[in-house]
């Protein structure tokens, strides 16, 4: 009889990037290799052989993880973010991280996105996991319309167009107490702004910015000689808007939040067509041929001047990643983890 596994997502609605890489694509992608697996029920707790909590640790869920330990039934916690960088000493990030403590130390393994933040987790059997790959799926007669706008604007208009993306909620956290530097978000387009006000000089340069935060945008491109444009971000409209710019920048504040983080933004900027200058990460390492890393103005101006470059790079990129991160290679680190846990041949 083949065990029964469950996820047990921080999101319930399901909504959260992290829930769709964790969780759902993951699972999809075991039952179709073959795994009894399902988002967990809980009127069926217990008949799993194994329930893995996806970043949730809440008191309810440290208490559900200790009596299906006592129930036989194994427990793996998995975490894609450093819980554990506090450098404000906020309550809500110091029970967070109490909270992940407790579920590594109920836990029989801890799974993690990423090498460096595994390096963090104080636990016998802590296995590294990549995101799985979100390949967006582009609606090609949606496009249409799109393509011809952009198009036309090219020929009309030369500005380089360049783009962010990300989730601000981290810094609208902070900002709602008072904080002004989160670890992450959207102030780190303010290490950027420099380096464009440099390059527009040269070359009439334009910024969009999709997120979820026009306050945050509003605040840190006022004052800009260049035209800039927010909008929010949805994931039907996300490809039509992000592929009308030519490059997409990814800078980063370096901290020991930020350095755990996945290759995730990258990753889904080469795969949507647009090259990336970016702040180098540890996760980042790998697609060092095809992805300029710091010095901004310099490889800004590279790929402002520079076409063959840019659809060089996003071709070796796109082929990369194509060869690499497969279905196959997220059914195997999953099912390898749920044979050493379950203990099965």
């Amino acid at each position: 009889m083949k065990p029964l596994i469950a996820w047990k997502p921080f999101d319930p609605k399901l909504n959260a990037a992290s829930t769709r890489l964790r969780v759902l694509l993951p699972c999809q992608y075991l039952q179709e290799a073959g795994w009894n697996c399902e988002i967990y029920k809980p009127e069926k707790a217990d008949e799993y052989d194994l329930v893995i909590f996806q970043k949730t640790c809440t008191k309810e869920d440290i208490t559900l993880a200790k009596n299906l330990r006592k129930k036989k039934i194994k427990v793996v916690y998995d975490l894609c973010d450093n819980n554990f960088y506090n450098p404000y000493d906020l309550r809500k990030y110091s029970q967070k991280a109490a909270g992940s403590k407790s579920m590594i130390e109920r836990a029989n393994a801890v799974t993690v996105s990423t090498p460096e933040l595994q390096k963090l987790i104080a636990h016998p059997q802590c296995i590294v996991i990549d995101d799985t790959i979100d390949y967006v799926q582009r609606n090609w007669l949606k496009e249409i319309p799109y393509k011809l706008k952009k198009w036309q604007e090219k020929w009309q208009d030369k500005s380089f167009r360049v783009v962010w993306f990300g989730n601000s909620k981290l810094e609208i956290v902070y900002k709602s107490l008072g904080l002004s530097e989160a670890p992450s978000g959207m102030a780190s387009i303010t290490k950027v702004t420099p380096a464009l006000e440099e390059l527009n000089k040269r070359i009439p340069v334009k910024l969009t910015v999709i997120s979820n935060s026009e306050e945050l945008f509003q605040e840190h491109t006022q004052n800009l000689s260049f035209p800039t444009k927010y909008y929010p971000w949805q994931m039907s409209t996300f490809p039509l808007l992000f592929f009308q710019n030519d490059v997409c920048i990814i800078p980063i504040a370096l901290n020991p939040f930020t350095i755990c983080k996945t290759n995730n933004r990258l990753v889904t900027s080469l795969s949507l067509g647009l090259p990336v200058v970016a702040d180098k990460i540890p996760s980042y390492e790998e697609f060092k041929d095809f992805v300029l890393f710091g010095d901004w103005e310099k490889n800004l101006y590279r790929y402002a001047t520079n076409k063959k470059l840019r659809d060089r790079h996003v071709k070796e990129g796109k082929e990369y990643i194509k060869n690499n991160y497969t279905k196959k290679r997220v059914v195997e680190q999953w099912s390898k983890m749920f044979k050493t846990v379950l203990k099965l041949k």
